[in-house]
């Protein structure tokens, strides 16, 4: 009877991994903490429509009581200046109405000649602002046509019009909103992911398992196999956390810009992949080289605060996503990872950007696989002491 034969490397990597993803997946604290994510994704997108949404379709009635026809038609056009709509209804007793709620504000005219506004509680600034310039307006009109001045002649030689030199993409902040939001996500899968990548490793080395699955597979098969496992759970239910808020947000009105959400997570999920596997490669060589968890933090020190400031390039970088700062950043690995989708959302990247970045990311990772496959063949083995950058370097 002749022996079996070998599974090929690609069988190898693929069992390890869905060893990873089952072991991961069936974890109670892994199923709490993605539903307690989408609970608060979905709860999250519907308190914010109640307070963040169009406006353009409310209208304000305002009651009058005493007030001519010339002021009231004034009022509703410094309105639609404003982006309100006001309705003025004329009312016996405008200020019992606004007591009462049943209209936003009353304006009464005075016996003195002089206007006075009434509202139930705090009235809008806007809405306010938009009564006192329609007022001003119709009574310096008024004044100019009995002084034989005609009030458009007035109007166009104070008309002021103002224009960008530079143009901004529409809907810009919910482009912000949706930066921030895959910013913090990405940074989630990165750091989360690579922590998670190291744990495993150290695991595997304290309870010795490795030196037993190193008896019959390789040691880059059993790298790769635990970090596309581990990548697959940390990427996917991103991806579903992610498509859940996006299908909320476009239901309740608060995503009104789909097509610039769909490019993001896009190139999103590239930027996942790349970033994901950059640090998680860098995380395991890192455990690898330790012998006990309480060492992974001091150990992994360095890649924590790459990580962080690619974080943080892309939050702030938000206020200023086409500053040179930014630009450059888009450029350098890993903050692109970060910076890039960005760029898309905040629409100040183009796909020359995207593409350029992306190849130059891929190069350096790599690099870093290589480099980390290295270490982790020399080190996972490797038992009592940390072992130092030059023993895992094999110099």
């Amino acid at each position: 009877m002749s022996a079996p034969e070998p599974a090929s490397s690609w069988t190898t990597i693929r069992l390890i991994a869905a060893r990873e993803i089952t072991t991961r997946v069936k974890t109670r604290s892994f199923l709490i903490t993605n539903v307690i994510m989408l609970v608060v994704a979905v709860v999250g997108c519907l308190v914010a429509s109640q307070f963040v949404g169009d406006d353009d379709g409310k209208v304000e009635t305002v009651a009058t009581q005493g007030v001519s026809r010339e002021a009231k038609a004034a009022i509703t056009a410094t309105g639609e200046q404003f982006g309100i709509t006001i309705r003025t209804v004329d009312a016996a007793d405008a200020r019992t109405e606004a007591a009462d709620g049943d209209v936003t504000a009353a304006i009464v005219a005075q016996p003195d000649g002089t206007l006075r506004v009434f509202s139930e509680d705090t009235l809008d600034t806007t809405v306010e602002a938009a009564i006192k310039s329609g007022v001003s307006s119709s009574a310096v009109a008024s004044a100019l046509a009995k002084a034989g001045v005609d009030p458009a002649d007035v109007q166009k030689q104070t008309t002021v019009s103002v224009e960008r030199t530079k143009d901004v993409p529409p809907a810009q902040g919910e482009r912000v909103a949706l930066s921030y939001v895959g910013t913090l996500l990405m940074f989630l899968v990165i750091f989360g992911g690579g922590m998670a990548v190291a744990v495993g490793v150290v695991e595997e080395k304290v309870s010795r398992i490795v030196e037993i699955l190193l008896a019959t597979v390789k040691p880059a098969q059993l790298l790769w196999g635990k970090i596309l496992g581990i990548g697959i759970v940390q990427i996917v239910s991103t991806l579903v956390l992610a498509a859940v808020g996006l299908v909320t947000a476009r239901a309740t009105g608060l995503l009104t810009i789909p097509d610039v959400a769909y490019s993001m997570v896009g190139v999103s999920i590239i930027w996942l992949l790349l970033g994901f596997l950059f640090f998680a490669a860098l995380y395991a060589a890192t455990g690898a080289m330790v012998s006990r968890q309480e060492e992974i933090n001091s150990a992994a020190w360095p890649l924590m605060i790459v990580a962080m400031g690619a974080m943080y390039a892309g939050i702030f970088g938000i206020s200023a996503p086409d500053s040179g700062v930014m630009r450059v950043l888009a450029w350098i690995p890993p903050f692109s990872s970060t910076v890039v989708p960005m760029r898309v959302a905040t629409g100040y990247s183009d796909w020359t950007e995207v593409a350029g970045s992306a190849l130059l990311m891929a190069l350096v990772t790599a690099f870093a696989v290589w480099i980390s496959g290295q270490i982790y063949r020399r080190s996972v083995l490797m038992t009592g002491s940390r072992v130092s950058w030059k023993k895992a370097l094999g110099r």
